[in-house]
């Protein structure tokens, strides 16, 4: 006989769903549970390519179960590369200009894998822009994460986006002291005061919920 936890379980895979008792050890996902099945299969080819072959030119920051710990690393390297105290360095970001052609930094690293909810990113201007009618995400570029001393990160001419782990902008206190859902404020170009977009619930998301 099943005890109601597999029940429940078992009920959750006739409807298409990711079980709760699965999600108590996973990593946050909205998805249904054939595009959770997918996005998990992804996420250990990445890693696993990473292991038989060398670091990526670009890491996929929606892959990442501990997303705050590898940023860290980041800011980790570029302390003991300068002998910098890691307690004065802050992350800064850039869009990098040509993706497809892009070369991996020599400090920090090319984060992709992002969504932007709330407006679109325009290449010609290079600053945000407003979203096309009917569509609510579109693919973020290729931002630089670029370690930087707190004092010389930029703070004009940007829109600090919360970015989260998925669609539900919201979560608790893991036992790291860190959220289980918010990751980090991106900077990206703007030309237009912040309020401008924190009206539209600009954002961005490493997962879709589709």
């Amino acid at each position: 006989m099943l005890s109601s936890q597999l029940e429940e379980a078992l009920n959750s895979l006739i409807d298409g769903q990711v079980p709760k008792m699965w999600l108590q050890k996973s990593y946050p996902s909205l998805k249904p549970l054939s595009s959770y099945i997918t996005d998990l299969l992804s996420r250990l080819e990445f890693f696993q390519t990473w292991l038989d072959t060398t670091i990526p030119e670009a890491f996929f920051i929606d892959k990442f179960y501990f997303t705050q710990g590898f940023l860290t690393g980041a800011l980790q390297n570029y302390s003991r590369k300068y002998k910098i105290a890691i307690d004065t360095l802050d992350i800064d970001f850039e869009v990098v200009h040509d993706q497809e052609n892009a070369q991996p930094p020599e400090d920090g690293i090319h984060v992709v894998g992002m969504w932007i909810e709330g407006c679109k990113w325009n290449n010609q201007t290079r600053y945000l822009d407003e979203s096309d009618p009917k569509v609510l995400f579109t693919p973020c570029p290729m931002i630089w994460f670029k370690p930087t001393i707190k004092e010389n990160k930029i703070t004009e001419g940007i829109y600090e986006a919360p970015l989260y782990k998925t669609m539900e902008r919201r979560g608790t206190l893991s036992t790291t002291g860190h959220s289980t859902n918010f990751v980090l404020m991106v900077s990206i170009p703007s030309d237009l005061p912040e309020s401008h977009w924190i009206k539209r619930g600009v954002a961005l998301i490493c997962a879709l919920s589709d």
